[in-house]
C-alpha cells in the first residue's frame, strides 16, 4: 500500500492544519467531521474532501486508515476510543485528555485493538527543541530550570473552561512536562504550585461557567536534583503580547530560549546563538507518523504513555494549588478524580 486515507475530526482551526499537514505528507484525505454541518463543508471543500456529521459514516470505510483528532480536550477519549475500536490508527492533539481515565481508557482502546495512538506533542520536532538539546549534553548536572509563559485571555475561550480544554496548566503547560521529561530524562517526583484565575471577573470571559485555573507559580523537583519553576499566566490585559522564555543553569554553563526564535549556550567557550529556523512541528510530526506507519520507521512521536505522564503532572499541580501541600504525581490515579470532576461537581 503506498497511500493511506485520513480523516480529520473537528473543523476549527487545528483541523485545518492537519488537513492540510496530512495532504503534504502524502496522505489521502478522505474528509473532514465536524457535527456542526457548515463547519465540516467549509473545511472540507477547501481540499476537495467529504463532509461528514456522522462517525459511524467514515468508521465503518475500509479506506480510512488514520484518523486525527483535533477537537476540544473533553472530546479527545471519545473519539479516540471510538477511532480505535473500529479499527483505526490514532493522532489525537495534545493534552491527551482532561481526565486520567480518560487517557487510561485511550490507553486500554489502543492495546485492545492493536492500533497505534501517538499524542500531538508536536514541540519535539521544532528544531527550537533539538537545539536546547544539543546545548543540554554541554551544561552538566544538576539543572535549576525556569520558564515563563505569559499571555492575556486566549481567542479562544474555551481554552479557558474547566470542563473542555482545562486552561494554561493542562492545555499548555503539558509541553514544558513533556520537554523536561526528556531534557532531565526522568519524570518529576514532586509537584508544589499556587495558583490563582486572574482572568475570573473578566467580561471577556462572563459566559465561560467553571473558568479554569489561568496563572501559576509551579515547582517541579526530580529525582536527579534537578529543579524546574513554571511562571504561567493568561489571564493578563488582551494588549500584552504572549512570550515564552526559558532558562536552564548547571555546573558548565547557561542556557536561554527565546521561544521559538533564539537558544542561546554561555560556557566557558564562550557564547553560542542559534537562530530560529523556519519550520512546520505539525508537519513534520504528521510526516513522521505517516512514514512510522506506511515504511515501518522508527517511531518518534509522543505515545499515550507519554500523554498520560504530562497529564498526571498537570493534575498533581492543580492538586497541590487545592490542597496546598506538595502532591507527589504518583498520587494522581484512575480512582482518584481530578480537580476538574470535582470542580463540576
Amino acid at each position: 500500500m503506498n497511500e493511506l486515507g485520513v480523516v480529520v475530526i473537528g473543523a476549527g482551526d487545528m483541523g485545518s492544519r492537519h488537513a492540510t499537514n496530512w495532504i503534504e505528507a502524502g496522505a489521502r484525505l478522505i474528509g473532514v467531521y465536524d457535527p456542526d454541518q457548515n463547519r465540516a463543508r467549509r473545511v472540507a471543500g477547501r481540499f476537495e474532501a467529504e463532509a461528514f456529521t456522522a462517525t459511524e459514516v467514515f468508521l465503518g470505510r475500509s479506506d480510512v486508515h488514520i484518523v486525527s483528532v483535533c477537537t476540544p480536550t473533553h472530546l479527545h477519549a471519545t473519539y479516540t476510543v471510538e477511532s480505535l475500536d473500529a479499527g483505526k490508527h490514532v493522532l489525537c492533539e495534545k493534552p491527551a485528555a482532561l481526565t486520567l481515565p480518560d487517557a487510561l481508557r485511550m490507553k486500554e482502546a489502543a492495546l485492545r485493538n492493536g492500533r497505534e495512538l501517538r499524542i500531538g506533542f508536536m514541540r519535539r520536532f521544532d528544531p527550537a527543541s533539538h537545539q536546547l538539546m544539543a546545548f543540554r549534553q554541554k551544561i552538566g548536572d544538576p539543572v535549576m530550570a525556569q520558564t515563563t509563559l505569559a499571555a492575556g485571555v486566549r481567542p479562544k475561550l474555551l481554552m479557558h473552561d474547566a470542563a473542555a480544554n482545562g486552561g494554561p496548566i493542562i492545555d499548555m503547560c503539558c509541553h514544558i512536562f513533556d520537554q523536561w521529561a526528556a531534557l532531565f530524562g526522568e519524570q518529576p517526583d514532586t509537584v508544589r504550585a499556587h495558583g490563582y484565575t486572574f482572568s475570573e471577573n473578566k467580561i471577556e470571559l462572563a459566559s465561560i461557567q467553571h473558568k479554569a485555573l489561568d496563572s501559576a507559580h509551579i515547582t517541579l523537583t526530580y529525582p536527579s536534583g534537578a529543579v524546574g519553576h513554571i511562571h504561567v499566566s493568561w489571564g493578563l490585559p488582551g494588549g500584552i503580547k504572549p512570550l515564552e522564555y526559558h532558562t536552564y543553569m548547571a555546573p558548565e554553563g547557561l542556557i536561554t530560549v527565546d521561544w521559538p526564535k533564539q537558544v542561546t549556550l554561555m560556557d566557558a567557550s564562550g557564547t553560542n546563538h542559534w537562530k530560529g529556523r523556519a519550520s512546520d512541528p505539525w508537519l513534520t510530526q504528521i510526516s513522521q507518523f505517516y512514514r512510522e506507519l506506511l515504511d515501518g520507521e522508527p517511531r518518534h512521536l509522543a505515545t499515550i504513555d507519554d500523554g498520560i505522564e504530562a497529564l498526571r503532572t498537570s493534575l498533581a499541580v492543580l492538586e497541590s494549588v487545592a490542597q496546598g501541600r506538595e502532591v507527589r504525581p504518583v498520587e494522581i490515579t484512575g480512582e482518584m478524580p481530578s480537580l476538574v470532576e470535582r470542580a463540576l461537581g
